[in-house]
C-alpha cells in the first residue's frame, strides 16, 4: 500500500479524478432515473419496452447508485483518515530524526513528539484544506458553465424579442396603411368605425372560411 505521505500529490490527484467521475456518473444515471419513472408513468406510450427490461434498467441504476455511495463511503471511512494520520506521522518522526529519537533526554522526546503532533495536525489541515478548495473550484466552474449556458439563452431570446418587435412595427405599420386606405374608402377618419368596420370584415371572412369547410 502506497505511502500517502509521501505521494501525497499523486493521490491528491487520483482522488480528484475519482471525485469527478462519481459526478458525472451520479448526474447520468439520474438521468436515467428521470427516463424510467417518465416511462413507468407513461407505459402506454413505451409498449415496445417490456416489464422485464424495464425492471433491468431499475435494477442496474439502484446497483450502480449503491456501488458509488459505497465508494464515497470508503473514500471517507475512518481507516482511509487514520492510514492518512498515521503516514504522516511517521513522515513527520522521519523528519525530526527518526531512529536518532532513542538517543534523547525525556525532555528532548518530549519536545519532539510535540513538534510530531503539530506537524502531523498541520498536514492534516492542509490536505483538509486543499480538497475543500478543490470542490470549491469544482462548484465554481459549474456555476460559470450554468452563466454562460443562460448568458446564451438571453441572448436567443433577446433575438427572439427584437424579431417579435420588428414584425409588430411591420405589422402596425400595414394595419394603419389598410385603416388610412379604408377611411378613403368610406370617407371617414373615425378610428372607432374603422375599427368596426375592419373587425366585421375579419369575422365575416371567419364565418365565410368555417361555412365553407364545415
Amino acid at each position: 500500500m502506497k505511502d500517502t505521505a509521501v505521494n501525497a500529490h499523486e493521490i491528491k490527484d487520483s482522488k480528484k479524478q475519482i471525485k469527478r467521475h462519481i459526478k458525472h456518473s451520479e448526474s447520468t444515471l439520474k438521468d436515467l432515473q428521470t427516463i424510467i419513472k417518465l416511462v413507468e408513468k407513461q407505459r402506454d406510450k413505451f409498449a415496445n419496452i417490456t416489464e422485464d427490461e424495464l425492471g433491468t434498467r431499475v435494477s442496474f441504476v439502484t446497483e450502480a447508485l449503491s456501488q458509488i455511495s459505497q465508494v464515497k463511503q470508503a473514500m471517507n471511512s475512518e481507516t482511509v483518515k487514520n492510514k492518512i494520520a498515521a503516514d504522516e506521522r511517521a513522515l513527520a518522526i522521519r523528519r525530526a530524526g527518526g531512529a536518532n529519537l532513542n538517543g534523547q533526554s525525556e525532555k528532548e522526546k518530549e519536545n519532539t513528539a510535540f513538534l510530531v503532533d503539530n506537524s502531523t495536525q498541520a498536514q492534516l489541515m492542509m490536505r483538509q484544506q486543499d480538497e475543500t478548495l478543490d470542490d470549491l473550484d469544482d462548484a465554481v466552474l459549474r456555476v460559470g458553465t450554468m452563466a454562460d449556458n443562460i448568458n446564451l439563452e438571453i441572448e436567443s431570446q433577446n433575438k427572439l424579442l427584437d424579431n417579435l418587435d420588428d414584425d409588430l412595427q411591420d405589422a402596425e405599420e400595414r394595419l394603419g396603411l389598410v385603416m388610412g386606405r379604408l377611411g378613403q374608402l368610406l370617407k371617414t377618419q373615425n378610428k372607432c368605425q374603422l375599427g368596426t368596420i375592419l373587425t366585421l370584415v375579419v369575422v365575416a371572412i371567419v364565418l365565410f372560411f368555417f361555412v365553407l369547410y364545415s
